[in-house]
């Protein structure tokens, strides 16, 4: 993407609208939740508010991905590509539960 709007930028005048609307719509385009700090992610483990798994993603439904429970008794569901936050199969994640009343 980065390589096309440069492209498509070339010739441009700074006060050109679609340069503009390029800018906007960059920002627009941040639809995932940015990245936890490491120092979160270390504090979110110890504390258990946060579950560490390798990440399977259905290859027949690329929208479903599960990590292992902690316990091992049963898959945690992760709903939606936007739910993943930009992991793939097999990344070692980091999973904050939703409430219960949300399952």
């Amino acid at each position: 993407v980065s390589s096309g709007v440069g492209h498509h930028g070339v010739g441009a005048s700074p006060g050109d609208k679609k340069s503009k609307s390029k800018s906007t719509r960059g920002k627009k385009k941040s639809i995932f939740e940015t990245y936890m700090s490491k120092e979160d992610v270390s504090e979110g483990l110890k504390r258990g508010t946060l579950i560490q798994g390798v990440l399977r993603i259905n290859p027949k439904k690329f929208h479903e991905a599960f990590i292992p429970s902690p316990d091992g008794d049963r898959d945690i569901f992760i709903d939606g590509v936007i739910a993943r936050n930009r992991a793939l199969n097999g990344d070692l994640v980091v999973v904050k539960l939703l409430p219960e009343e949300q399952w």
